[in-house]
């Protein structure tokens, strides 16, 4: 059978080992995969509030999802990540960068960064450069995931890392339900 949507699933990052316990969208800086699946459409389910003083001067803020297919024998193929839905006000900017596993392919762990304010490196090895999300507007426009020695495959079980950089200038004016879905998209055989 198909790859279907809900064999694409999304989770945290931030967890010591490979499905471990981590569910606080705070602490999603890296690591490994957390068990904790990442519930669309929920307001702060990735990003917290930006406060009045934050606003004012400005912050640049950083999170790791991880992505995985969960079909039991079938790869993505010609896998892309791309934002199907990019909500941002002119006070915000939101930019991608996908990075594939060190350690294992579909147990491996990304990068961590010690706060949500650390960038992460990006633009080498493992890593793709930092995209705009208007830019990634479609699947063509997709950032794939052939990253360091990684194929353009996401085989059974393979998980690949996304970082999303939200930026709010300074001077920012209040805004709510600022939201984006990422998405991961390819070819699957019947």
């Amino acid at each position: 059978m198909a790859i279907v949507a809900g064999d694409l699933k999304k989770y945290l990052t931030g967890a010591s080992s490979d499905g471990g316990t981590q569910t606080n969208p705070n602490l999603a800086l890296g690591n490994y995969r957390s068990a904790t699946e990442i519930t669309d459409n929920t307001d702060n389910n990735l990003f917290d509030d930006v406060s009045g003083s934050e606003a004012s001067a400005g912050d640049t803020e950083y999170r790791c999802i991880c992505l995985k297919n969960t079909h039991g024998t079938l790869s993505l193929q010609n896998a892309k990540v791309w934002v199907s839905t990019d909500e941002a006000n002119a006070s915000t900017a939101l930019y991608l960068a996908l990075e594939v596993p060190t350690g294992g392919d579909t147990n491996g762990y990304a990068q961590t960064i010690g706060t949500e304010s650390t960038a992460p490196t990006v633009g080498s090895g493992n890593v793709s450069a930092w995209y705009a999300t208007s830019a990634l507007n479609s699947y063509a426009n997709g950032i794939a995931v052939n990253q360091g020695s990684h194929d353009v495959n996401l085989d059974a079980g393979e998980i690949v890392f996304v970082w999303i950089k939200r930026v709010i200038s300074a001077s920012a004016a209040a805004a709510s339900g600022i939201n984006f879905t990422i998405r991961l998209q390819g070819d699957t055989a019947a």
